[in-house]
């Protein structure tokens, strides 16, 4: 008997030990993936660490946030206006929302242009078009440049037609909460763009990228709240954009050193404001 119970003993502890031992002592196949993930994880909190020491944080809370408002703003009374002036006519709705979806950074107190048409990969006079580096490591999965142009005029017509339902829909007034929730999110992502195209923080990209994402799934659920139809109408668009944050967000992990994710005191890459409409007069 106490053989027996010697024996089992001895056959519950062996398992347990060598359980133990091998997360003790990992085996050398195990150490490299070990390693990596082990320095991938110091990385990102050596950057997060040395980043938030340095944080440029009036540009993260002032200057990001007041652009954004400020060019909320001036569309927002400019739609008012329009309501108080005169009722559009159905047909001046579409084109309206289309230009606000293509062009609403005119309006911006940020330089915010979007990537080049044809992609990064084009040049002009020996010129780039986009302060974007050729060395920058993107996905195999990245669309071609040259679909960006097409995926964006698609998207802007949709955003317009179901602009246009929901202005039909709620007695024919743009300054509708249902509307301006599009407005507000056309201006979020005209900061973002500043970010990522003109200053060319990819950390900074990579959170602005979630604001941006927010804001068009709150837009289709304020446009599906007025009419289920819009909403459909409009989800493309949020599709697209939660394919762009996943993009965001592993080009910025693909690119070593990893930058910081809030904006960096110094780092030479802050753009002074402009006034709105400034951009109309540029060359």
């Amino acid at each position: 008997m106490l053989l027996l119970l010697a024996q089992a003993t001895l056959a519950l502890r062996t398992p347990l030990a060598l359980s133990t031992s091998s997360a003790l002592f990992p085996s050398r196949t195990s150490m490299p993936h070990l390693a990596r993930s082990v320095s991938s994880r110091a990385a990102i909190s050596m950057n997060v660490e040395a980043s938030d020491a340095r944080t440029d944080w009036s540009r993260l809370l002032v200057v990001y946030p007041g652009a954004t408002l400020t060019e909320f703003s001036i569309i927002a009374a400019l739609l008012k206006a329009v309501d108080t002036l005169v009722t559009l006519p159905t047909a001046a709705v579409p084109p309206l929302f289309f230009f606000l979806s293509l062009r609403s950074r005119i309006f911006s107190v940020l330089p915010a242009s979007r990537p080049p048409r044809g992609g990064y990969e084009n040049e002009e006079e020996g010129k780039r078009k986009a302060p974007v580096p050729t060395e920058v490591k993107r996905p195999s999965w990245t669309p071609p440049g040259i679909a960006f142009p097409f995926i964006w005029l698609t998207i802007s017509v949709l955003r317009a037609a179901s602009s246009t339902m929901v202005w039909a829909a709620t007695g024919r007034t743009l300054f509708h909460p249902a509307l301006l929730t599009l407005v507000l999110h056309l201006c979020i992502g005209d900061t973002w763009n500043c970010i990522t195209n003109v200053e060319a923080r990819r950390g900074v990209s990579a959170v602005g990228v979630l604001v941006v994402l927010a804001s068009v799934y709150t837009a289709v659920y304020k446009y599906a709240r007025v009419l289920s139809a819009a909403g459909w109408v409009l989800a493309p668009s949020a599709v697209w954009i939660s394919i762009a944050t996943v993009l965001t967000w592993s080009i910025w992990k693909m690119n070593t050193p990893l930058e910081p994710l809030l904006p960096v005191r110094g780092d030479g890459k802050n753009v002074p404001l402009r006034l709105p409409l400034s951009s109309v007069f540029e060359k």
